[in-house]
């Protein structure tokens, strides 16, 4: 469950020209109900995704839907014991443990055949490895991509470190460099990305700089995310430019209900 916002306090300051000295009012912003920060609703580059959640917090579906309002998928979230379990699909993805972290997710089609296993390590709780596999009616596990994690001290992710899996050996083809982070909290990304990884997977603020560089750390790709917020905090829009070597620059754009 997301954490909630403390209600933000505006104090303004009266200057009297008088000899005694009375105290500042103090104005009060309504607090936000109990699920403030709790994304309902996030619409992006026409697509839109509609969350619902249990009492506790936890979600308990994601329907993505087309422009036209069509339902393009839908997504049914399982817990026992209040760790995530499965989420139900026209496949679905199963959930496995070590203690209160996940240790692996397993993807499986819509026959009941495996088809992924993502498997993750960990450094004092905190997700510093995911290593991904391939399986199918003839291959049970094959290992086909890498990503390592480094972090800041306030919990963001600076850089992502990716491998593929070439001639028996882990090779880095690419980093993701996030150098510049706003203050305010991470709402989205879990929602947007469809949240099948650890929460610690995600960071804590929203990016707003991400740099590309390629297998030999030349710089290939720009990423720039501008935010618009509201009152608490929370982000309510977002723009984002993508410039990378060679082609001409894309954009999108999303907006976040809470």
């Amino acid at each position: 469950m997301i954490p909630v916002l403390n209600p933000v306090r505006l104090v303004m300051g009266v200057l009297f020209l008088l000899t005694a000295c009375t105290k500042d009012p103090v104005i009060n912003l309504p607090a936000p109900p109990v699920s403030a920060n709790m994304i309902t609703k996030v619409e992006k580059d026409g697509d839109t995704w509609e969350t619902s959640y249990n009492g506790n917090g936890s979600v308990q579906n994601l329907i993505r839907k087309l422009a036209d309002g069509s339902v393009m998928a839908r997504y049914d979230f399982v817990y026992e014991n209040g760790k995530l379990l499965e989420v139900n699909s026209t496949g679905k993805w199963k959930y496995f443990y070590n203690g209160n972290l996940i240790s692996a997710v397993e993807t499986y089609n819509n026959l009941g055949s495996l088809r992924y296993r993502t498997e993750f390590a960990y450094t004092n709780d905190k997700m510093t490895e995911k290593t991904e596999y391939y399986a199918n009616v003839t291959i049970p596990l094959k290992p086909i991509r890498r990503t390592r994690y480094l972090y800041t001290a306030e919990g963001n992710v600076s850089v992502k470190e990716f491998y593929e899996y070439v001639n028996a050996t882990w090779t880095k083809t690419e980093e993701l460099h996030v150098v510049k982070y706003d203050t305010n909290p991470n709402t989205s990304e879990h929602l947007e990305n469809f949240p099948f990884l650890p929460k610690s997977y995600y960071s804590v603020n929203n990016p707003l700089r991400e740099n590309y560089t390629d297998s030999n750390g030349q710089p290939y790709g720009l990423v720039l995310h501008e935010y618009i917020y509201d009152v608490y905090g929370r982000p309510g829009s977002r723009k984002s430019t993508y410039s990378y070597l060679g082609f001409p620059d894309t954009h999108s754009e999303a907006k976040f209900y809470y």
